[in-house]
């Protein structure tokens, strides 16, 4: 009730508008995304994906806190998949609440932009040719987007496989794992206890 409150607190919704709950996804779920839904996370994070006619997936990004998603403003015939990479908490708003909340619209207006300025990003990630650049590049960007802070570093928020990262810039999961070496023998980056990646001189 706490998180239903705060977020409704900070979007400006009253009366029964505020009454739209949040859903709770555990870690490694798939949320259902609707035509006519957008999903604002209020905790955790969610990676984006396509899966494209040939059953290959291509990662569009992630949404973080405050971050939306959904296929309200695509037009694509991909299936469009959103995962918990985390156990995420999240609100759907569907198109009547955006005419009836002028100022929700206009913000979600301004995360929908920037959603697609971090996916050309990741774009641009992936066509360096450098493997390794590519890798440097995604943590870069990780780091700014779900980095927390600790004492030797910033720590990624998310414990991303292997397979994962391997993924996000087209690449295998040897590849990765070789860089990883590389890079923790660098003391470019280590790995904390529970696994996640912390860069430290990046």
């Amino acid at each position: 009730m706490l998180l239903n409150q705060k977020l409704s607190s900070n979007l400006g919704l009253k009366g029964k508008d505020s009454e739209i709950p949040l859903q709770q996804f555990e870690k490694g779920e798939e949320i259902t995304v609707l035509d006519s839904t957008i999903w604002q996370v209020y905790r955790g994070v969610v990676q984006l994906s396509r899966v494209q006619q040939d059953g290959s997936e291509i990662v569009l990004g992630w949404a973080t806190a405050n971050g939306t998603f959904g296929t309200y403003l695509d037009t694509s015939s991909e299936v469009y998949r959103a995962v918990a990479l985390t156990d995420v908490y999240a609100r759907p708003y569907l198109s009547q609440d955006l005419i009836r909340h002028p100022l929700l619209a206009r913000q979600f207006l301004t995360q929908f932009s920037d959603r697609l300025i971090k996916s050309e990003q990741l774009l641009s990630i992936i066509a360096i040719k450098r493997i390794e650049e590519r890798f440097t590049q995604l943590l870069l960007m990780l780091k700014q987007d779900m980095g927390q802070r600790v004492d030797n570093g910033i720590k990624l928020q998310v414990r991303f496989t292997h397979q994962q990262l391997a993924e996000a810039i087209c690449t295998t999961r040897v590849t990765i794992t070789r860089i990883m070496g590389d890079f923790q023998n660098r003391n470019l980056i280590y790995l904390d206890r529970d696994k996640h990646i912390v860069c430290t001189n990046l």
